[in-house]
């Protein structure tokens, strides 16, 4: 049933971590939160750099960190338990020590590890991650898997390490989705320094560990073709951040993330993750200053993220849902991730934006 124009809902629903919400898992300072559904029907949401203390820096350091609920495009987020051995703490998903050297300078041994995003094929789950030696210095990247809907997780394996080098430092920061249809894994992928442009490459569910069995989407004597070195796919001049590709239910797909060249959260609705470079892009939330923020109105004082909810709609206000993050470098708080709605049009075809 159409509902009433007053009954539209846009912009920030919640805060999804931070003191008083999620501080009893010692998730108090969290940011990123890339989400699916597990096999069991609750969401499942990975988080980067975590502190238990007020602020970025005090308290314990972890990263990636799993928070396990409820909760869609349409339905507030609500954690119930952690990822990890210990369902009341907020575990380091692996063991590592951060070894943070001075003013982010490179040092021996990993100064974090930065989840990328999350993949759902079949009964388990898949998490990209990458390894910095001093911040946004990346020196490799690799998978992890769950097959108990993310609580605990396992390393794929010794050769399933990406190099940071690999396509030009264009294959660090990933998102993916399985399309059950052709049978294929569509991963795109950009730099973690945020200065560069998207690729796209696909991989069957059983080679997922194997580097060597990805084929690229690229661009050769005026033709684009899969089994190329990938070519970037989004317009000149375009550079990206954390990026959510998913798959709707009826087919299409939804590309987009944090717009570093814009500083607005941008997305592209395509038919195919191969068709990005000719579809519009749209901007529901955008960049301000602190003293300029309207989070109703999709303005954000130092946001990035902008991953997608499960259950997003295309041509339904507020049927998209997104975690956004937001990080005040200065002060170290707030730091954390938040629930908005937005909308995005299906641009793939004519067609009004409907109210229910």
């Amino acid at each position: 049933m159409a509902i009433r124009m007053r009954d539209r809902k846009e912009g920030k629903l919640a805060d999804i971590t931070g003191p008083g919400i999620t501080d009893r898992w010692g998730v108090t300072c969290a940011d990123l939160g890339a989400s699916v559904i597990a096999p069991n029907g609750t969401l499942v949401s990975v988080f980067g750099d975590t502190f238990s203390g007020n602020r970025v820096g005090e308290g314990d350091w972890r990263s990636p960190v799993i928070l396990i609920g409820t909760g869609d495009a349409s339905h507030p987020i609500t954690y119930h338990r952690a990822g990890g051995g210990n369902p009341d703490f907020a575990q380091q998903l692996w063991r590592y020590t951060h070894r943070a050297g001075r003013s982010g300078r490179p040092r021996r041994g990993i100064s974090t590890v930065i989840p990328s995003d999350l993949l759902r094929v079949g009964e388990s789950l898949y998490l990209h991650a990458i390894v910095n030696r001093g911040f946004g210095n990346v020196v490799w990247t690799e998978i992890w898997r769950s097959d108990d809907n993310g609580i605990s997780w396992h390393h794929l394996g010794g050769k399933t390490r990406f190099p940071a080098g690999l396509h030009d430092g264009h294959g660090q920061c990933w998102s993916w989705d399985y399309d059950p249809v052709d049978g294929w894994i569509y991963v795109v992928s950009t730099g973690f320094q945020r200065d560069k442009g998207i690729i796209l490459q696909r991989v069957r569910p059983e080679h997922i560990g194997d580097p060597r069995k990805y084929s690229g989407w690229g661009h050769t004597r005026g033709l684009w073709s899969w089994g190329k070195t990938p070519t970037p796919l989004t317009p000149p001049g375009e550079t990206w951040g954390e990026l959510s590709l998913r798959r709707l239910a009826d087919g299409r797909w939804i590309l987009g993330g944090f717009l570093s060249s814009e500083y607005a959260l941008g997305y592209r609705v395509v038919k195919s993750p191969t068709a990005v470079r000719a579809a519009p892009l749209q901007h529901p939330i955008v960049g301000s200053d602190w003293d300029d923020e309207d989070h109703a109105g999709g303005r954000v004082a130092q946001l990035y993220g902008g991953y997608l909810l499960p259950g997003s709609k295309l041509d339904v206000i507020g049927g998209i849902g997104l975690v956004v993050s937001q990080w005040n470098t200065t002060h170290g708080w707030p730091y954390r991730a938040m629930q908005f709605r937005a909308t995005l049009r299906d641009t793939t075809r004519s067609s009004p934006v409907n109210v229910e």
